[in-house]
């Protein structure tokens, strides 16, 4: 064989190889990506069942957090402490749902599916009242949005603890 010959083969064989790599790479950071998606949507489920968990199993606390959202005005000074502390983990739950989706790390379809139940309670006076207050200790992204959907003229639909029928009307 020539030695022409032999270089044409050994480019051929390299770019080949080349080739194969980057495509074998594509296929990995693809499979990351999934990967994280998905971890970060199952945290982020997990963290909402905790949440609805932990108010479930104390119905002061439940109580509370109603009662609260609807006229925080109305809670005497220890259930006024105790729904500062669930409001501020509530929206924090959603701000890290909404910056997951902001960096696309969770999808739309995942995002859209749960902010309903924030936009639910923002609409609510306690919950209007909570943010006017603490704001400030939300990230940047996430105080726009919150505030874009408490100015919309969409509304919430129904109180927080009414019936809903399937067409989203209250009972």
């Amino acid at each position: 064989m020539e030695a022409q010959t032999i270089n044409a083969i050994s480019q051929v064989v390299g770019t080949l190889a080349v080739v194969l790599s980057l495509i074998y790479l594509a296929i990995q950071v693809r499979q990351g990506t999934k990967n994280l998606r998905t971890t970060t949507r199952d945290s982020s489920f997990r963290s909402l069942m905790e949440w609805n968990y932990y108010i479930m199993s104390d119905p002061d606390l439940a109580w509370i957090f109603q009662q609260g959202c609807r006229d925080f005005e109305s809670l005497d000074e220890r259930e006024r402490a105790r729904y500062v502390h669930v409001m501020y983990s509530f929206l924090k739950m959603f701000e890290n749902l909404y910056l997951h989706y902001s960096d696309q790390s969770v999808e739309l379809d995942v995002w859209e599916h749960n902010r309903h139940i924030l936009e639910a309670y923002a609409y609510q006076p306690g919950a209007q009242y909570y943010w006017s207050q603490r704001f400030g200790i939300f990230h940047p992204e996430f105080q726009k949005f919150f505030n874009e959907i408490r100015s919309s003229t969409i509304p919430a639909g129904h109180m927080v603890t009414q019936k809903v029928n399937s067409e989203g009307n209250a009972k």
